[in-house]
């Protein structure tokens, strides 16, 4: 088994963009997050979620705080992310439900409905569209892996990515979650968020940060800024990161500085 160091990691929730997020902030969405403006091809833009857009952004801002990834091969570079199941924007579909009839009808949404969805609708709420978008773009052709489970789905992806470079299946991970729960209160019962973070690790001992591998849990990673999903766990580990306070020990994925 081979050590495994943490490089970089990068971080958009709704305390901020970076070493910003770091900060406190209230549930709701990432304060100026432009997905065109940090690294999201804008062809793409419109086949994109914004919990897509989010995660596309924070693979990009991750890798570019560590440039020598691009020195590793293709086929040795392994993407792994956690997500929940997308549905498309609620905004695409409005004009059907509208045109279906009040009260609702299911006839007329057959016949009235169903021809204004847009013919990309489905496309968009793909689940593995992070990591579908995110590999092509920066040729990621090695080991990967898309955890669909919500909270869980962060926690899981970080930790088949250390097992992934601790095994020498890839020298370079790019591991986190992405989620944008923002108008799912009533669902989810409390407050919610939006929010993405990524992690770099390399085979190795490099930089400050070692990592073995275990299941990672931070305890209230997601209360004080709402309900992040599959975001959670990431975006608690990138907040202690980059306010250099990472030390999580005790039963889950072990990150620490020596």
């Amino acid at each position: 088994m081979r050590s495994v160091s943490l490089v970089s990691a990068s971080l958009f929730c709704p305390a901020g963009i970076g070493f910003a997020g770091t900060g406190l902030g209230d549930p709701g969405p990432v304060p100026g997050f432009a997905p065109h403006v940090h690294g999201v091809p804008r062809k793409h833009l419109k086949t994109m979620t914004r919990a897509v857009q989010l995660g596309c952004a924070a693979v990009y801002a991750a890798l570019e705080d560590w440039p020598m990834w691009r020195a590793v091969p293709a086929d040795r570079r392994g993407l792994y992310v956690g997500a929940s199941p997308q549905q498309g924007d609620a905004e695409d579909i409005e004009p059907a439900l509208a045109a279906s009839g009040t009260p609702f009808s299911l006839g007329g949404f057959a016949e009235h409905g169903v021809p204004l969805i847009p013919p990309l609708w489905l496309v968009k709420g793909l689940s593995n569209n992070i990591l579908g978008y995110a590999s092509a773009q920066f040729d990621f052709q090695g080991d990967n892996g898309n955890w669909c489970d919500g909270r869980l789905g962060g926690s899981v992806a970080l930790t088949n990515a250390v097992h992934a470079v601790a095994e020498g299946r890839v020298d370079l991970a790019v591991a986190g979650g992405a989620d944008a729960l923002v108008g799912a209160e009533a669902l989810l019962g409390g407050p919610c968020a939006e929010g993405a973070a990524f992690l770099v690790l390399v085979a190795g001992d490099v930089g400050k940060t070692r990592v073995t591998a275990g299941l990672p849990t931070v305890d209230g990673a997601e209360l004080e800024m709402g309900e992040l999903g599959a975001a959670a766990v990431p975006v608690a580990l990138a907040r202690q990161w980059l306010a250099g306070l990472l030390d999580v020990r005790g039963g889950g994925i072990h990150l620490f500085r020596p």
